[in-house]
């Protein structure tokens, strides 16, 4: 990789693949959870309350995907890396802040039984938006460190 034998840029691009990961979750996610009987096929959802639901899992999907191509395409550094990471972030962080609205849920009443449960716990938006947010933060550090490891360690072009 160059000139320099001391060169040795990081052999793991966990972080990368983390907000890979997220950004993938909004694209996915949404889908899954809400293209069914429970939001968009739900009869008693007003045609208003589903083209909500449709910006939902419109805008997260162009997020999550804008969030890939900052992340994989050419010419990736520090300002893709910037832009992936709020890319793939800002779909959890608007969840986040829903929770914050008075009179609002994550879940119907009459869809409370078909929250699936992990050791206890359930898994949904209650544990899944700030995984995910802590995902994108700790991907973000770890590939922002990476970054910055290979551009201090790099050699210099020569003169």
């Amino acid at each position: 990789m160059g000139g320099s034998p001391r060169f040795r840029p990081p052999k793991t691009m966990a972080g990368r693949w983390l907000l890979s990961i997220a950004a993938v979750g909004n694209a996915v996610l949404q889908w899954y959870d809400d293209y069914n009987s429970t939001h968009i096929f739900n009869p008693a959802f007003t045609a208003h309350a589903k083209f909500h639901d449709a910006i939902t899992i419109s805008l997260a999907t162009i997020l999550g995907g804008l969030a890939l191509i900052y992340l994989w395409r050419p010419g990736y550094g520090q300002e893709r890396l910037a832009a992936g990471a709020l890319f793939a972030g800002v779909w959890w962080a608007g969840a986040a802040c829903a929770f914050l609205f008075p009179g609002a849920s994550h879940r119907d009443a009459q869809f409370a039984a078909d929250v699936p449960h992990l050791f206890g716990m359930p898994i949904d938006l209650r544990t899944i938006v700030p995984v995910m947010i802590a995902v994108v933060a700790l991907g973000y550090l770890l590939e922002r460190r990476r970054l910055r490891t290979i551009r201090r360690t790099a050699p210099l072009p020569p003169r």
